[in-house]
């Protein structure tokens, strides 16, 4: 197998990642440009060392350009500034409940009341195109959602009032590798077919969560209303909870388990010989195709995707998203990496701690990977710089988080 691989060496090309210090892209006040937002308040001392030195594995984001006039309505420049008041503190998010039908007022009074619960809050949650890429978007309230966002979202007040103002947020891989025109508006549609201007790139810190609107905007592109809730219960087994979520949300919702909260029990159960040699297999097989933003193959893929397809061909249920990958077995020094093992890197600056990148370890210290936007699944040596870690897949856990 490894000398298979070895034949596609040759083609791999590993670019040098550039480094820049950013802390978060957003619109300015008015509405009238993007900018890059420069945080004088006090949240100004946290994020500069956070994002100092950060290196993404391509170049980064050029500055946004002067919004195109063709393609903005009046209602995406308006410069009245909305009120969003700071929250006082942080809600930590545990699991984000979502459906394909409208929760029932019965259904959401009762996940209050599940052991373990301490806060909901309901969103709209839905499938949506950006700009013609796939996308899972959340309709909120910025006021009552602000609080569940990490430290550095939740301060900035003029990405808040982006939200407030009709304004699309779109995470921070998204905005890069879907290669959103920041500043611009661009369509956007659910089960209707409308617009936003995009005002921003941060995280929210939730897997699979690729954009954030209001909801009035939400119901503009077809989101429905109670499609959604995140729900905090810091100190409940988030396992248990989800069992117990989903006894109550019924089996049309599904419950995505967030970063930070999971407990992996060491159960023995890894992968077996043919289970890896399928795994690479199926990976090199895919060397060449483009990477695509959102793509699960057998055409191209993104960097989860390819994960998930070569993981499938040797019977293995493996999450979307490379978040929730991330929980799918215990973590392991990279010094004792095995082939098969998940690579996973951390390149959002609004949000140091999120996973934003995997790749499958294919042995000696190379990897098959689909990288990013323009580039194509390869064969390539390890970068360490921003390496998260590495995760041991154990089946069993990996389909109970899939």
């Amino acid at each position: 197998m490894l000398d298979r691989l070895a034949t596609l060496a040759p083609r791999a090309r590993l670019t040098a990642p550039l480094l820049i210090t950013v802390t978060a892209v957003l619109t300015a006040a008015t509405g009238a440009s993007a900018v890059s937002l420069r945080l004088s308040d006090d949240s100004a001392k946290s994020a500069a060392p956070q994002a100092a030195g950060l290196r993404l594995p391509d170049a980064p984001l050029p500055a946004a350009p002067a919004p195109d006039a063709s393609r903005q309505s009046a209602a995406d420049v308006t410069p009245s500034l909305v009120k969003v008041p700071r929250p006082k503190h942080l809600v930590q998010a545990t699991v984000l409940v979502t459906s394909t039908k409208p929760l029932s007022t019965h259904t959401l009074r009762s996940l209050r009341h599940v052991s373990g619960v301490k806060q909901t809050q309901a969103v709209m949650a839905g499938k949506a195109h950006v700009d013609g890429h796939r996308a899972f978007v959340l309709g909120v309230d910025p006021a009552k959602f602000r609080p569940w966002t990490p430290r550095l979202t939740m301060r900035s007040q003029p990405l808040w009032q982006s939200i407030a103002r009709g304004e699309l947020t779109a995470s921070f891989d998204m905005g890069k590798q879907a290669r959103l025109p920041l500043g611009n508006t661009v369509p956007v549609r659910a089960a209707n077919r409308s617009t936003a201007r995009v005002g921003a790139f941060a995280s929210v810190g939730m897997s699979g969560v690729d954009a954030v609107m209001s909801r009035d905007r939400a119901l503009q592109i077809g989101l429905k209303p109670h499609t959604g809730v995140v729900i905090s219960a810091p100190h409940a087994d988030a396992v248990t909870l989800r069992h117990a979520i989903r006894d109550v949300a019924g089996s049309h919702a599904h419950v995505w388990l967030l970063r930070e909260v999971i407990v992996i029990r060491d159960a023995g159960e890894f992968l077996t010989r043919t289970q890896i040699n399928t795994v690479l297999q199926t990976a090199a097989h895919e060397v060449g195709k483009p990477y695509v933003w959102g793509a699960e193959g057998p055409d191209s893929f993104d960097c989860s995707g390819l994960v998930q397809w070569s993981f499938a061909a040797a019977g293995i249920r493996m999450p979307r998203v490379s978040q929730q990958q991330w929980f799918a077995g215990p973590h392991v020094n990279y010094a004792d990496a095995r082939p098969g093992d998940l690579l996973f890197w951390h390149y959002d600056p609004t949000d140091p701690g999120n996973i934003d990148h995997v790749a499958i370890y294919a042995g000696n210290n190379m990897m098959l990977v689909a990288p990013h936007t323009g580039d194509y699944v390869k064969y390539v040596p390890v970068p360490m710089t921003n390496l998260a870690g590495v995760v041991r897949v154990d089946p069993g856990v990996a389909s109970q988080i899939g």
